[in-house]
């Protein structure tokens, strides 16, 4: 265990992941410019902290060889701290990155440090205010071997489910990169139980009848963080009016959802279902003065079919998520282990959920993403019922982007056939980039007059 740790950034996710560390035996030394700011953040701690508004003061004070953690907003401030670190830092130190930094941010900030012989950890931390303080889920990417008062610092921090929720992974970026994709995956997931939500009212079902809808998910073996959060969300009231029917339909993004999307185009990897939550939430800022009501449903929608979309939908995500994830540890020569991601997601983060321990189960049989046999005969036996009810909701002019992306998805990756040899034949036609025929793997021209 590290005896101390130099914090840099004391907003909700900094003076909670302090406070975790002071319960576990670790003094934080903190820089803060407001002296205020400290002495208030100084009562939530019964021992163990230490501010300082002067930066130099506070680097000099730690014992050395000195680790220091940033939690200050990722780009431009990440950057500017580390380059002052660097002017002060001996050899040897460590800085932990725990911002949401784009991974490729992390792996200049760790070729910054390198020459300068610093240490750097990208690290990825998930579970927002409540897993900050009791345990999050954190992705370690690292150019160097951490040591054994480090590696169990984290450990003791980290959320507990039938392992501790530490990743730690080759390479700078790569926490940062696994970090960017559970959160894109967060954002469908999301989505797709929003879309649930919006079939359900049209169905004209009460809030608390919405509410039994997601709390049942456990039953069917279809439950996560996100959806259980929902069921409580719905039940909220204020006096004799639903918290939730008050809230403005217009959500908001950081980025991360952006960033992995543009990932996925640099790396050749289709993560429809994630892009359109993505889109989705664009949308919703972006609405036109001019609409076409939809229209509450006469038709029949099972809570089995719905329950099956949910699962179905999920899945579909995950799969395109941890694809991306696959790929880049390819690209890179990472060596990632997709069992070793589903174990760092079990307990802590947003997006845990029985059914990350369903695909470990998978992967632990075949790392190959399109072999998960169980996986994709669960798929194939709810693609009836989510087609039922994406016909439903096309009927009614009610939009479920998500819903409608996973099955296209799945639709494309297990068809025996797809139309690209046309879009061969159209690219050779108006711009001779020649083609391949069935019976041969040269490149050809057609002479098509």
């Amino acid at each position: 265990m590290l005896s101390e740790i130099g914090l840099v950034g004391l907003g909700v996710m900094g003076k909670n992941i302090a406070l975790n560390l002071s319960d576990n035996g670790v003094t934080i030394k903190s820089f803060n410019n407001s002296k205020e700011k400290l002495d208030d953040i100084n009562k939530e701690f019964s021992n163990g902290f230490i501010g300082f508004t002067s930066f130099e003061e506070f680097v000099e004070s730690l014992e050395s060889p000195k680790t220091i953690l940033l939690m200050v907003p990722s780009g431009k401030a990440t950057k500017e701290v580390i380059k002052r670190l660097a002017d002060l830092l001996e050899e040897g130190s460590v800085i932990i990155d725990g911002g949401n930094s784009f991974y490729l941010d992390s792996i200049d900030n760790g070729k910054y440090l390198s020459k300068k012989s610093i240490h750097f950890i990208g690290m990825g931390v998930s579970g927002g205010e409540d897993g900050a303080r009791n345990g999050p889920a954190l992705m370690v990417g690292s150019g160097f071997s951490l040591e054994a008062p480090l590696i169990n610092t984290l450990k003791n921090i980290a959320a507990k489910s039938e392992v501790e929720c530490l990743g730690v992974y080759q390479g700078p970026g790569t926490g940062h990169f696994i970090k960017m994709v559970h959160n894109g995956i967060e954002y469908a997931e999301m989505q797709t139980i929003a879309e649930i939500y919006l079939i359900l009212k049209n169905l004209k079902k009460s809030n608390m009848e919405m509410s039994s809808f997601f709390s049942s998910q456990s039953k069917n073996n279809n439950s996560s963080y996100l959806i259980e959060i929902t069921s409580k969300i719905l039940q909220k009231s204020d006096g004799d009016k639903f918290v939730i029917d008050q809230i403005k339909p217009v959500a908001q993004n950081k980025g991360t959802g952006k960033l992995t999307i543009q990932t996925s185009l640099n790396l050749g990897v289709s993560i429809p279902s994630i892009a359109a939550a993505y889109d989705a939430r664009v949308q919703s800022s972006n609405q036109y003065s001019r609409k076409i009501s939809e229209e509450h449903i006469n038709d029949d929608i099972s809570y089995t079919d719905l329950s099956n979309a949910l699962y179905f939908s999920r899945v579909c995500s995950m799969i395109q998520g941890l694809e991306l994830i696959s790929k880049f540890s390819d690209d890179e020569n990472h060596n990632i282990s997709i069992v070793k991601v589903l174990e760092n997601w079990s307990g802590g983060c947003i997006i845990r959920s029985n059914l990350l321990s369903e695909l470990k189960k998978e992967f632990s049989k075949n790392n190959n993403i399109f072999n998960l046999n169980n996986i994709f005969e669960n798929l194939e036996k709810y693609r009836v019922s989510i087609s039922k009810v994406l016909q439903i909701t096309t009927k009614y002019n009610i939009s479920t982007p998500v819903l409608s992306a996973s099955l296209n998805w799945f639709n494309s990756v297990t068809a025996v056939n797809n139309p690209s040899n046309l879009i061969q034949a159209q690219r050779d036609f108006f711009g001779r980039h020649k083609v391949q025929l069935i019976d041969s793997s040269d490149d050809i021209n057609i002479d098509w007059d």
